[in-house]
């Protein structure tokens, strides 16, 4: 673990269960009472004594957890055999994955770290990766290179995360990395998904990629305020809770 940190403040603990070639529980385990000096801190694997990082995915990985994964339940719903699906990076997301029958063939497209480990657990699932360079702040793969691959790709269902869903602003992330990749695949797709928890409304943050008219349904749970679900209905959009 020494090795995989090297110049590293922190490595996300599903990475580093992936480069050991070992299971989450188990790096969870080695950590305990660590004699190498190393400890789990907001979900990362850093050295003791360090400052815990300051990554998005880091921040957000444990918040909302029982919204999150009702939300991932609807949005699978939506897939059938043989879909083509774009999944977004971000916390939520996996969710949707999760909820996903370990029989179903489908194909998915993802540019995200903790998206791709999740899909690969899927038997059934042919993953397409847009790769490149790791940001760490939220696991995103960039590559403007890469982007030629969604140029040939069209997705029944792109399920996208936001950050910050505003009436007046419109739809927001925290990384401008994320916002090429998020317009690219939403101007292609039959169908754009928003999925967010009730505390994305009325935020906003740094980074601009859509409006709500943008989407066809929005994904969120019951705790969406009652002016949330008419801005939404007003929009255009199905909302499903």
């Amino acid at each position: 673990m020494h090795r995989a940190l090297q110049g590293e403040a922190a490595v996300h603990l599903r990475e580093m269960a992936a480069l050991l070639g070992v299971s989450e529980m188990t790096v969870r385990r080695d950590l305990v009472d660590s004699p190498q000096g190393l400890r789990l801190l907001g979900g990362h694997v850093t050295r003791s004594g360090a400052p815990e990082p300051d990554y998005q995915v880091a921040e957000q990985d444990q918040r909302n957890l029982v919204e999150k994964r009702r939300i991932g339940s609807v949005a699978a719903s939506l897939v059938r055999p043989g879909d083509t699906v774009f999944i977004d990076c971000g916390t939520t997301t996996p969710f949707i994955i999760d909820a996903l029958p370990d029989d179903l063939e489908f194909t998915a497209l993802c540019n995200s770290l903790n998206v791709l480990l999740k899909l690969q657990q899927k038997p059934h699932c042919t993953v397409i990766l847009c790769g490149g360079m790791l940001d760490r702040r939220n696991l995103v793969f960039e590559s403007r290179a890469e982007l030629g691959i969604l140029e040939g790709i069209r997705v029944a269902w792109a399920f996208i995360s936001a950050a910050g869903v505003s009436a007046v602003h419109g739809v927001t992330c925290y990384n401008l990395n994320e916002v090429e990749v998020k317009r690219r695949v939403m101007a292609r797709a039959q169908r754009c998904v928003l999925v967010a928890d009730h505390t994305k409304f009325e935020q906003v943050r740094a980074a601009h990629f859509a409006e709500l008219a943008d989407f066809q349904r929005v994904i969120s749970d019951v705790g969406l305020p009652v002016a949330q679900r008419q801005l939404i209905e007003e929009a255009g959009a199905i909302l499903m809770l």
